[in-house]
Protein backbone atom coordinates (compact mmCIF):
# COMPACT_ATOMS: atom_id res chain seq x y z
CA UNK A 1 0.00 0.00 0.00
CA UNK A 2 1.48 3.36 -1.03
CA UNK A 3 1.76 6.40 1.22
CA UNK A 4 -1.46 8.02 -0.03
CA UNK A 5 -3.45 4.86 0.58
CA UNK A 6 -1.89 4.50 4.01
CA UNK A 7 -2.89 8.03 5.01
CA UNK A 8 -6.42 7.49 3.65
CA UNK A 9 -6.71 4.23 5.59
CA UNK A 10 -5.58 5.86 8.84
CA UNK A 11 -8.08 8.72 8.42
CA UNK A 12 -10.87 6.32 7.49
CA UNK A 13 -10.40 3.98 10.45
CA UNK A 14 -9.96 6.83 12.93
CA UNK A 15 -13.20 8.40 11.72
CA UNK A 16 -15.04 5.08 11.78
CA UNK A 17 -13.66 4.43 15.25
CA UNK A 18 -15.03 7.75 16.53
CA UNK A 19 -18.45 7.05 15.00
CA UNK A 20 -18.59 3.53 16.45
CA UNK A 21 -17.47 4.85 19.83
CA UNK A 22 -20.11 7.60 19.83
CA UNK A 23 -23.10 5.54 18.71
CA UNK A 24 -22.24 2.06 20.03
CA UNK A 25 -19.26 1.69 22.37
CA UNK A 26 -19.95 4.68 24.62
CA UNK A 27 -23.59 3.63 25.31
CA UNK A 28 -22.46 0.04 25.96
CA UNK A 29 -19.63 1.23 28.20
CA UNK A 30 -22.06 3.39 30.15
CA UNK A 31 -24.37 0.43 30.65
CA UNK A 32 -21.59 -1.79 31.99
CA UNK A 33 -20.14 0.87 34.28
CA UNK A 34 -23.57 1.85 35.62
CA UNK A 35 -24.45 -1.77 36.31
CA UNK A 36 -21.33 -2.45 38.34
CA UNK A 37 -20.39 0.95 39.76
CA UNK A 38 -23.62 2.93 39.61
CA UNK A 39 -24.39 4.99 42.72
CA UNK A 40 -28.10 5.61 43.34
CA UNK A 41 -29.20 8.74 45.15
CA UNK A 42 -31.63 9.23 48.00
CA UNK A 43 -35.31 9.95 47.44
CA UNK A 44 -38.02 10.89 49.96
CA UNK A 45 -41.59 12.20 49.96
CA UNK A 46 -40.91 15.90 50.49
CA UNK A 47 -42.83 19.04 49.55
CA UNK A 48 -40.48 22.01 49.14
CA UNK A 49 -41.84 25.26 47.75
CA UNK A 50 -41.82 25.20 43.95
CA UNK A 51 -41.95 27.96 41.34
CA UNK A 52 -43.30 26.84 37.97
CA UNK A 53 -42.14 29.21 35.23
CA UNK A 54 -43.98 29.07 31.89
CA UNK A 55 -42.35 31.23 29.18
CA UNK A 56 -44.72 31.78 26.26
CA UNK A 57 -44.67 33.56 22.93
CA UNK A 58 -47.88 33.52 20.87
CA UNK A 59 -49.20 30.40 22.60
CA UNK A 60 -52.92 31.30 22.54
CA UNK A 61 -53.78 27.85 21.17
CA UNK A 62 -52.41 26.03 24.21
CA UNK A 63 -51.84 28.46 27.07
CA UNK A 64 -55.33 28.03 28.53
CA UNK A 65 -54.92 24.26 28.62
CA UNK A 66 -51.44 24.66 30.09
CA UNK A 67 -52.70 26.84 32.94
CA UNK A 68 -55.55 24.44 33.67
CA UNK A 69 -53.02 21.62 33.66
CA UNK A 70 -50.82 23.49 36.12
CA UNK A 71 -53.76 24.23 38.42
CA UNK A 72 -54.76 20.55 38.43
CA UNK A 73 -51.37 19.29 39.62
CA UNK A 74 -51.39 17.12 42.72
CA UNK A 75 -49.22 19.45 44.79
CA UNK A 76 -50.21 21.77 47.67
CA UNK A 77 -51.38 25.05 46.13
CA UNK A 78 -49.79 27.05 48.91
CA UNK A 79 -46.39 25.59 48.00
CA UNK A 80 -46.66 25.95 44.21
CA UNK A 81 -46.15 29.36 42.59
CA UNK A 82 -47.26 29.47 38.94
CA UNK A 83 -45.93 32.32 36.82
CA UNK A 84 -46.52 32.83 33.08
CA UNK A 85 -44.08 35.07 31.23
CA UNK A 86 -45.46 36.39 27.96
CA UNK A 87 -42.53 37.26 25.72
CA UNK A 88 -43.94 39.88 23.38
CA UNK A 89 -47.05 37.85 22.50
CA UNK A 90 -49.47 39.46 20.06
CA UNK A 91 -52.01 36.67 19.46
CA UNK A 92 -54.18 36.94 22.57
CA UNK A 93 -51.96 34.93 24.90
CA UNK A 94 -51.89 37.76 27.45
CA UNK A 95 -55.66 38.10 27.59
CA UNK A 96 -56.08 34.37 28.23
CA UNK A 97 -53.52 34.40 31.04
CA UNK A 98 -55.15 37.42 32.68
CA UNK A 99 -58.41 35.49 33.02
CA UNK A 100 -56.66 33.44 35.70
CA UNK A 101 -55.70 36.44 37.83
CA UNK A 102 -55.46 35.44 41.48
CA UNK A 103 -54.54 31.87 40.56
CA UNK A 104 -51.62 32.44 38.22
CA UNK A 105 -49.05 35.25 38.17
CA UNK A 106 -48.64 37.11 34.90
CA UNK A 107 -45.62 38.96 33.57
CA UNK A 108 -45.25 40.60 30.18
CA UNK A 109 -41.92 41.30 28.52
CA UNK A 110 -41.75 43.72 25.62
CA UNK A 111 -40.10 43.83 23.19
CA UNK A 112 -39.66 40.12 22.65
CA UNK A 113 -36.28 38.89 23.84
CA UNK A 114 -36.31 35.10 23.73
CA UNK A 115 -36.72 32.37 26.33
CA UNK A 116 -33.40 32.88 28.21
CA UNK A 117 -34.21 36.55 28.72
CA UNK A 118 -37.78 35.71 29.78
CA UNK A 119 -36.56 33.29 32.45
CA UNK A 120 -33.93 35.76 33.67
CA UNK A 121 -36.55 38.50 33.95
CA UNK A 122 -38.85 36.22 35.96
CA UNK A 123 -36.23 35.16 38.49
CA UNK A 124 -36.61 38.15 40.89
CA UNK A 125 -40.25 37.08 41.36
CA UNK A 126 -39.55 33.35 41.83
CA UNK A 127 -39.92 32.47 45.51
CA UNK A 128 -39.73 28.67 45.46
CA UNK A 129 -36.83 26.62 46.78
CA UNK A 130 -37.14 24.63 43.55
CA UNK A 131 -37.46 26.09 40.04
CA UNK A 132 -39.59 24.07 37.62
CA UNK A 133 -39.10 25.07 33.98
CA UNK A 134 -41.20 23.89 31.06
CA UNK A 135 -42.60 24.70 27.62
CA UNK A 136 -46.07 26.14 27.16
CA UNK A 137 -47.31 23.07 25.28
CA UNK A 138 -45.92 20.53 27.76
CA UNK A 139 -48.70 19.00 29.86
CA UNK A 140 -47.66 17.42 33.17
CA UNK A 141 -49.03 14.25 34.70
CA UNK A 142 -50.82 15.11 37.97
CA UNK A 143 -48.05 13.61 40.12
CA UNK A 144 -45.13 14.98 38.06
CA UNK A 145 -44.10 17.65 40.58
CA UNK A 146 -44.03 15.16 43.46
CA UNK A 147 -41.99 12.77 41.32
CA UNK A 148 -39.45 15.47 40.48
CA UNK A 149 -38.97 17.05 43.91
CA UNK A 150 -38.47 13.76 45.78
CA UNK A 151 -34.93 13.65 44.38
CA UNK A 152 -33.98 16.86 46.18
CA UNK A 153 -34.04 14.94 49.46
CA UNK A 154 -30.46 14.07 48.46
CA UNK A 155 -28.26 17.14 48.99
CA UNK A 156 -26.00 16.01 46.13
CA UNK A 157 -28.83 16.33 43.58
CA UNK A 158 -28.95 19.75 41.96
CA UNK A 159 -31.35 19.21 39.05
CA UNK A 160 -33.85 16.61 37.83
CA UNK A 161 -35.09 16.00 34.29
CA UNK A 162 -38.52 14.55 33.64
CA UNK A 163 -39.66 12.41 30.71
CA UNK A 164 -41.60 14.26 28.01
CA UNK A 165 -43.33 11.98 25.52
CA UNK A 166 -45.34 12.57 22.37
CA UNK A 167 -49.09 12.18 22.14
CA UNK A 168 -49.40 11.82 18.37
CA UNK A 169 -48.65 8.95 16.03
CA UNK A 170 -48.72 11.25 12.99
CA UNK A 171 -44.92 11.45 12.70
CA UNK A 172 -43.98 9.39 9.66
CA UNK A 173 -40.37 8.86 10.78
CA UNK A 174 -41.49 8.00 14.33
CA UNK A 175 -39.90 4.56 14.52
CA UNK A 176 -36.48 5.93 13.72
CA UNK A 177 -36.94 8.87 16.07
CA UNK A 178 -38.16 6.59 18.85
CA UNK A 179 -35.18 4.23 18.50
CA UNK A 180 -32.61 6.99 18.86
CA UNK A 181 -34.52 8.62 21.71
CA UNK A 182 -34.71 5.35 23.67
CA UNK A 183 -30.94 5.12 23.29
CA UNK A 184 -30.65 8.72 24.50
CA UNK A 185 -32.80 8.06 27.56
CA UNK A 186 -30.79 4.97 28.47
CA UNK A 187 -27.54 6.91 28.24
CA UNK A 188 -28.95 9.66 30.44
CA UNK A 189 -30.04 7.15 33.08
CA UNK A 190 -26.64 5.47 33.11
CA UNK A 191 -24.82 8.82 33.28
CA UNK A 192 -27.00 9.81 36.22
CA UNK A 193 -26.14 6.59 38.06
CA UNK A 194 -22.42 7.09 37.47
CA UNK A 195 -22.54 10.74 38.49
CA UNK A 196 -24.54 13.22 36.41
CA UNK A 197 -26.64 13.34 33.24
CA UNK A 198 -25.33 15.55 30.45
CA UNK A 199 -28.27 17.86 29.77
CA UNK A 200 -31.99 17.74 30.55
CA UNK A 201 -35.29 17.60 28.69
CA UNK A 202 -36.11 21.27 28.23
CA UNK A 203 -39.84 20.49 28.24
CA UNK A 204 -39.80 19.72 31.98
CA UNK A 205 -36.94 19.94 34.47
CA UNK A 206 -36.35 21.22 37.98
CA UNK A 207 -33.35 22.62 39.84
CA UNK A 208 -32.46 24.18 43.15
CA UNK A 209 -33.07 27.90 42.94
CA UNK A 210 -29.66 28.82 44.39
CA UNK A 211 -27.94 26.88 41.56
CA UNK A 212 -29.57 28.87 38.78
CA UNK A 213 -27.00 30.87 36.80
CA UNK A 214 -28.57 33.54 34.55
CA UNK A 215 -28.00 32.84 30.89
CA UNK A 216 -26.78 35.47 28.48
CA UNK A 217 -29.87 36.63 26.54
CA UNK A 218 -28.48 35.25 23.26
CA UNK A 219 -28.03 31.69 24.61
CA UNK A 220 -29.54 29.26 22.09
CA UNK A 221 -29.93 26.16 24.29
CA UNK A 222 -30.66 27.66 27.69
CA UNK A 223 -31.90 24.41 29.27
CA UNK A 224 -28.68 22.58 28.38
CA UNK A 225 -26.49 25.41 29.69
CA UNK A 226 -28.52 25.67 32.91
CA UNK A 227 -28.08 21.92 33.53
CA UNK A 228 -24.37 21.98 32.72
CA UNK A 229 -23.84 24.89 35.10
CA UNK A 230 -25.46 22.82 37.83
CA UNK A 231 -23.20 19.87 37.03
CA UNK A 232 -20.12 22.10 37.05
CA UNK A 233 -20.83 22.94 40.72
CA UNK A 234 -20.36 19.27 41.58
CA UNK A 235 -24.07 18.57 42.07
CA UNK A 236 -25.77 15.72 40.25
CA UNK A 237 -28.22 16.14 37.39
CA UNK A 238 -30.48 13.08 37.38
CA UNK A 239 -33.30 11.62 35.29
CA UNK A 240 -36.72 10.41 36.46
CA UNK A 241 -38.67 8.43 33.87
CA UNK A 242 -41.66 8.28 36.23
CA UNK A 243 -42.09 12.06 36.10
CA UNK A 244 -44.21 12.18 32.97
CA UNK A 245 -45.42 14.92 30.69
CA UNK A 246 -46.83 15.01 27.17
CA UNK A 247 -46.19 17.29 24.23
CA UNK A 248 -47.69 17.64 20.78
CA UNK A 249 -45.50 16.11 18.11
CA UNK A 250 -43.55 17.83 15.36
CA UNK A 251 -45.00 15.95 12.39
CA UNK A 252 -43.38 18.02 9.64
CA UNK A 253 -39.80 16.89 8.88
CA UNK A 254 -38.93 20.49 7.95
CA UNK A 255 -39.90 21.66 11.44
CA UNK A 256 -37.88 18.85 12.99
CA UNK A 257 -34.94 19.83 10.78
CA UNK A 258 -35.11 23.45 11.96
CA UNK A 259 -35.42 22.39 15.60
CA UNK A 260 -32.39 20.13 15.45
CA UNK A 261 -30.39 22.74 13.53
CA UNK A 262 -31.13 25.24 16.28
CA UNK A 263 -30.13 22.74 18.97
CA UNK A 264 -26.83 21.98 17.24
CA UNK A 265 -26.09 25.67 16.68
CA UNK A 266 -26.57 26.07 20.42
CA UNK A 267 -24.29 23.12 21.05
CA UNK A 268 -21.46 24.74 19.12
CA UNK A 269 -22.15 27.96 20.99
CA UNK A 270 -21.60 26.15 24.30
CA UNK A 271 -18.50 24.40 22.96
CA UNK A 272 -16.63 27.36 21.50
CA UNK A 273 -17.93 30.14 23.76
CA UNK A 274 -17.63 28.17 27.00
CA UNK A 275 -21.28 28.44 28.08
CA UNK A 276 -21.74 25.52 30.46
CA UNK A 277 -18.72 23.73 29.02
CA UNK A 278 -16.95 21.60 31.67
CA UNK A 279 -13.24 22.01 32.24
CA UNK A 280 -10.51 19.41 32.51
CA UNK A 281 -10.69 19.82 36.27
CA UNK A 282 -13.80 17.61 36.12
CA UNK A 283 -12.52 14.80 33.86
CA UNK A 284 -15.57 12.54 34.19
CA UNK A 285 -18.00 15.29 33.23
CA UNK A 286 -15.66 16.48 30.48
CA UNK A 287 -15.43 12.96 28.99
CA UNK A 288 -19.20 12.52 29.08
CA UNK A 289 -19.68 15.93 27.44
CA UNK A 290 -17.24 15.10 24.65
CA UNK A 291 -18.57 11.55 24.13
CA UNK A 292 -22.28 12.21 24.43
CA UNK A 293 -22.58 15.65 22.85
CA UNK A 294 -19.52 16.92 20.98
CA UNK A 295 -19.04 13.78 18.88
CA UNK A 296 -22.72 13.95 17.89
CA UNK A 297 -22.43 17.62 16.94
CA UNK A 298 -19.46 16.91 14.64
CA UNK A 299 -21.14 13.74 13.34
CA UNK A 300 -21.79 15.19 9.85
CA UNK A 301 -18.08 15.89 9.38
CA UNK A 302 -17.18 12.38 10.50
CA UNK A 303 -19.79 10.79 8.24
CA UNK A 304 -18.66 12.82 5.22
CA UNK A 305 -15.02 11.96 5.92
CA UNK A 306 -15.90 8.26 6.22
CA UNK A 307 -17.66 8.25 2.85
CA UNK A 308 -15.05 10.28 0.97
CA UNK A 309 -12.02 8.39 2.32
CA UNK A 310 -13.80 5.08 1.75
CA UNK A 311 -14.48 5.96 -1.88
CA UNK A 312 -10.90 7.12 -2.35
CA UNK A 313 -9.56 3.89 -0.81
CA UNK A 314 -11.65 1.82 -3.22
CA UNK A 315 -10.14 3.68 -6.15
CA UNK A 316 -6.55 3.49 -4.84
CA UNK A 317 -6.62 -0.18 -3.82
CA UNK A 318 -8.32 -1.40 -6.97
CA UNK A 319 -6.06 0.68 -9.24
CA UNK A 320 -2.90 -0.59 -7.52
CA UNK A 321 -4.33 -4.08 -7.02
CA UNK A 322 -3.48 -3.63 -3.32
CA UNK A 323 -4.88 -5.79 -0.50
CA UNK A 324 -8.08 -4.67 1.15
CA UNK A 325 -9.84 -3.60 -2.02
CA UNK A 326 -12.76 -5.98 -1.53
CA UNK A 327 -13.18 -4.92 2.11
CA UNK A 328 -13.31 -1.23 1.25
CA UNK A 329 -15.65 -1.86 -1.68
CA UNK A 330 -18.00 -3.77 0.62
CA UNK A 331 -17.95 -1.01 3.24
CA UNK A 332 -18.66 1.61 0.57
CA UNK A 333 -21.57 -0.48 -0.67
CA UNK A 334 -22.99 -0.63 2.87
CA UNK A 335 -22.79 3.15 3.16
CA UNK A 336 -24.39 3.55 -0.25
CA UNK A 337 -27.30 1.27 0.62
CA UNK A 338 -27.83 3.09 3.94
CA UNK A 339 -28.04 6.50 2.27
CA UNK A 340 -30.22 5.10 -0.53
CA UNK A 341 -32.68 3.90 2.12
CA UNK A 342 -32.55 7.36 3.71
CA UNK A 343 -33.31 8.93 0.32
CA UNK A 344 -36.23 6.54 -0.14
CA UNK A 345 -37.48 7.54 3.30
CA UNK A 346 -37.34 11.19 2.29
CA UNK A 347 -39.22 10.47 -0.91
CA UNK A 348 -41.93 8.61 1.06
CA UNK A 349 -41.86 11.01 4.04
CA UNK A 350 -45.55 11.91 3.81
CA UNK A 351 -46.63 8.41 4.76
CA UNK A 352 -45.78 6.16 7.74
CA UNK A 353 -42.35 4.62 7.17
CA UNK A 354 -41.23 1.09 8.07
CA UNK A 355 -38.22 0.91 10.38
CA UNK A 356 -35.89 -0.09 7.54
CA UNK A 357 -36.53 3.37 6.05
CA UNK A 358 -37.33 5.47 9.12
CA UNK A 359 -34.04 4.73 10.91
CA UNK A 360 -31.73 5.74 8.01
CA UNK A 361 -34.02 8.68 7.18
CA UNK A 362 -34.15 10.08 10.71
CA UNK A 363 -30.41 9.51 11.25
CA UNK A 364 -29.61 11.37 8.02
CA UNK A 365 -32.13 14.13 8.77
CA UNK A 366 -30.58 14.67 12.20
CA UNK A 367 -27.05 14.86 10.81
CA UNK A 368 -27.97 17.17 7.94
CA UNK A 369 -29.65 19.41 10.50
CA UNK A 370 -26.50 19.30 12.63
CA UNK A 371 -24.46 20.45 9.62
CA UNK A 372 -26.93 23.28 9.03
CA UNK A 373 -26.72 24.18 12.72
CA UNK A 374 -22.95 24.48 12.54
CA UNK A 375 -23.21 26.81 9.54
CA UNK A 376 -25.84 28.92 11.31
CA UNK A 377 -23.66 29.21 14.40
CA UNK A 378 -20.58 30.02 12.32
CA UNK A 379 -22.39 32.76 10.40
CA UNK A 380 -24.26 33.96 13.52
CA UNK A 381 -27.58 33.48 11.74
CA UNK A 382 -29.44 31.47 14.41
CA UNK A 383 -31.81 33.79 16.26
CA UNK A 384 -32.42 33.25 19.97
CA UNK A 385 -36.16 33.98 19.66
CA UNK A 386 -38.00 30.75 19.11
CA UNK A 387 -40.56 29.88 16.44
CA UNK A 388 -42.79 27.16 17.85
CA UNK A 389 -44.04 24.32 15.72
CA UNK A 390 -47.63 24.30 14.52
CA UNK A 391 -49.82 23.58 17.53
CA UNK A 392 -52.57 20.98 17.55
CA UNK A 393 -55.65 21.03 19.76
CA UNK A 394 -54.92 21.53 23.47
CA UNK A 395 -53.52 18.43 25.12
CA UNK A 396 -54.87 16.71 28.21
CA UNK A 397 -52.96 15.69 31.31
CA UNK A 398 -51.77 12.10 31.34
CA UNK A 399 -51.14 9.79 34.23
CA UNK A 400 -49.48 6.94 32.37
CA UNK A 401 -46.58 6.63 29.91
CA UNK A 402 -47.34 7.23 26.25
CA UNK A 403 -46.11 4.71 23.74
CA UNK A 404 -43.48 6.68 21.84
CA UNK A 405 -40.78 9.01 23.05
CA UNK A 406 -39.79 12.24 21.40
CA UNK A 407 -36.31 13.06 20.20
CA UNK A 408 -34.28 16.03 21.14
Amino acid sequence: MNAVAHILAVVFWVVVGLLVYSYLFYPLLLGVLARWWGRPWQMADIEPTVTLLIPAHNEAKVIGAKIQNALSLDYPRGRLQIRVISDGSVDGTDEIVQRYAGLVEYQRISPRGGKPNAVNQAMPYAHGEILLLCDANTMFARDAVHKLVRHFADPDVGAVSGDVVLTSDAVTYGRGEGLFWRMERQMQLCEALLWTTVGVDGGMYALRRELYVPNRPDTLVDDFVIAMNVARTGRRVVMDLEAKATEDSVSDPCQEFRRRARTTAGGFQTLFEGRGRPGLGRPGLWLAYESHKVLRWIGPVLLAAAFVTNAALVGVTWTANAPGGALYAGLLAVQGVFYALAAAGHWMRHRPLPQVLSVPYYFSLANLAAAAGFVKWLLKRQAVTWAQADRTAPLKTVSAPVARDRAA
